[in-house]
C-alpha cells in the first residue's frame, strides 16, 4: 500500500506521523512490525511478537529471569516508553515493560510478602505509563496501546500497591488502577473542553477562540 498520493498534500507538520503509519504491521513473514503492541501471554507462555523487543532490549528479559531487580539493565525500556511516541522503538518498549510487569507482579503475588524493591519498580512502572500516555497527545494509536497495557496488567497482574487520589491522600489502589483514572480523567478533561469550545462556536461564531 502506497500513501505517495497523501504524502504530497500533507502539510510538513504531519508528514513524519504519516510516514510512520506507512510502516507495514507485519513483514511478508507475519513477524510484527515496529508500530505492533504485543499482548499479555498465557500463563507461563511468551508470544512470539515478543521476538522484535526481545531482540532490540535482550538484557531487560534476561533480568527479568533473574533475582533482584538490576536497574541498569530495565533503564533502555525505561526511558523509551517515559517519552512515549516519540521514542525510536516505542511499541516494543511498551511491549516489554507490560510483560516486565507481568512478570514481577506474578513473582511478587507468588511470594506471598511483596519485595519492597518489586513494589517500588512497579510504582515507577505505573508512572512511566501514565507518562507515555501525556506525552503522546497526539498519537491515538500509541495512546489506545499504552491503555490497552494498563488494563491487561490491571485485569492480570493484581498487585497492591501504593498510590494516592487526587487530593494526594493516601488509597488502596491495584496494579495499574491510578494510572486508568488518569487516563479517564484526562478523557473526560478533552470531552469537556470540546464541548465548550462548540458552545462558544455556536455563539459567537468560527472566529471565536
Amino acid at each position: 500500500m502506497t500513501l505517495r498520493g497523501r504524502l504530497i498534500a500533507t502539510p510538513s507538520s504531519q508528514l513524519a506521523l504519516v510516514i510512520s503509519l506507512a510502516q507495514p504491521l507485519f513483514a511478508a513473514d507475519g513477524t510484527p512490525g515496529p508500530r505492533v503492541y504485543c499482548p499479555l501471554p498465557e500463563a507461563g507462555e511468551v508470544p512470539a511478537c515478543l521476538d522484535p523487543a526481545q531482540q532490540t532490549y535482550g538484557e531487560f528479559f534476561s533480568a527479568l529471569d533473574a533475582e533482584g531487580v538490576d536497574a541498569d539493565s530495565l533503564a533502555p525500556v525505561e526511558d523509551a516508553v517515559g517519552r512515549g511516541s516519540s521514542s525510536e522503538h516505542a511499541y516494543l518498549a511498551l511491549s516489554s515493560l507490560t510483560y516486565g510487569y507481568y512478570r514481577l507482579a506474578a513473582r511478587a503475588a507468588s511470594s506471598g510478602t511483596a519485595d519492597p524493591e518489586v513494589v517500588e519498580r512497579l510504582v515507577r512502572w505505573n508512572d512511566l505509563l501514565a507518562n507515555a500516555y501525556a506525552e503522546s497527545a497526539e498519537d491515538p494509536a500509541y495512546r489506545a496501546a499504552v491503555r490497552q497495557a494498563a488494563e491487561e496488567l490491571h485485569a492480570r497482574a493484581p498487585i497492591a500497591l501504593p498510590c494516592r487520589d487526587a487530593s494526594g491522600e493516601a488509597v488502596a489502589c491495584t496494579s495499574t488502577e491510578r494510572v486508568l483514572r488518569g487516563f479517564n480523567a484526562a478523557s473526560e478533561d478533552v470531552g469537556l473542553r470540546g464541548a465548550l469550545e462548540r458552545v462558544v462556536r455556536r455563539l459567537f461564531g468560527e472566529s471565536a477562540p
